[in-house]
């Protein structure tokens, strides 16, 4: 079944965020995460798991074999805590959007959250690609962490004098298993990036760039969500006197919600690619609570009289 396109989000100009607003979309944020984590729930287990494992085991032997797939478990993982991680953070809008006072910029701040574990998401568990890109993005990734890790120790040396020197050999230990793996990784001349990371010519610039992936999960439709998002997660100024020719005007909870639709629908889309089950119906009873409020907030019924 082929789903219509999501309409636009409504000209916020004309609705004001009240009372009886903040409940309703609440409310309707909370149904549809009811239906949306009720199929989330059943974790990533599935056709595309089982297509990495094959190919990784059709792809190596021995030794190198055993490492990749531990290496491709660290993927998994990282997507399953990215879920996990959106979800946490779209039940806390529902709770934000409902506290007195109202929200200023936070609820904005949520969405982008959940939007980057979208991109996170998408990035370790993307269809149609090699897998062995997986593995050197994952590659990636964990040497970033691995990296910030260490830069963190630094600032401790003084009062742990053995914590910089046991994230050193952490590291190591991991740069270890990336050799293993057949993985080539390249830093910059002081050791503190990754710059590269490449299985057998699929290569990647080494940690995620995060913006890119959110933007690249969510759609190309939504390319100036990203900086609205992150304005309001900065406090920058220019969030309170946005144009109200513009769509959506600065911290709409309007625009929060209809974000938070997309990015849902975008999930059980990603999700269902990646395990192989039909999310069409959920994602129908995602949408309908979502598009009620955002109708008739449209329609002014939710302005004070």
């Amino acid at each position: 079944m082929t789903l219509p396109p999501l309409s636009p989000p409504p000209t916020v100009a004309n609705i004001q965020i009240t009372a009886e607003l903040m409940a309703k979309s609440a409310h309707a944020l909370c149904v549809a995460l009811g239906h949306a984590e009720a199929m989330l729930g059943q974790g990533l287990d599935g056709v595309g798991r089982q297509q990495d494992i094959a190919a990784i085991k059709a792809g190596a032997q021995g030794p190198q074999q055993a490492v990749r797939l531990t290496l491709y478990e660290m993927a998994y993982e990282a997507a399953l805590l990215a879920q996990k991680s959106a979800l946490d953070h779209l039940r806390s809008l529902s709770a934000d959007l409902i506290r007195e006072p109202g929200p200023a910029l936070s609820h904005l701040t949520l969405v982008r959250a959940a939007l980057e574990a979208g991109g996170l998401f998408g990035y370790l568990t993307e269809r149609g690609v090699d897998v062995r890109l997986l593995l050197a993005r994952i590659a990636g990734v964990k040497l970033a962490d691995a990296i910030n890790a260490r830069n963190l120790a630094e600032t401790h040396k003084d009062r742990d004098p053995g914590i910089l020197a046991s994230q050193e050999r952490l590291m190591q230990s991991f740069e270890s298993t990336l050799t293993r793996a057949g993985v080539i990784h390249k830093f910059d001349k002081k050791r503190r990036k990754v710059v590269a990371t490449e299985v057998e010519g699929h290569a990647t610039k080494g940690d995620i760039y995060i913006g890119q992936a959110a933007l690249a999960f969510l759609g190309s439709e939504h390319a100036g969500a990203y900086n609205l998002l992150s304005g309001g997660a900065h406090s920058r100024p220019w969030m309170l006197g946005a144009n109200e020719s513009a769509a959506p005007a600065a911290g709409s909870v309007i625009y929060a919600l209809s974000l938070t639709l997309a990015l849902i629908t975008a999930w059980l889309e990603r999700w269902a690619a990646y395990t192989g089950n039909d999310a069409t119906p959920t994602i129908k009873r995602v949408r309908q609570p979502l598009h009620i409020v955002l109708t008739r907030a449209a329609a002014g019924e939710f302005n004070a009289t």
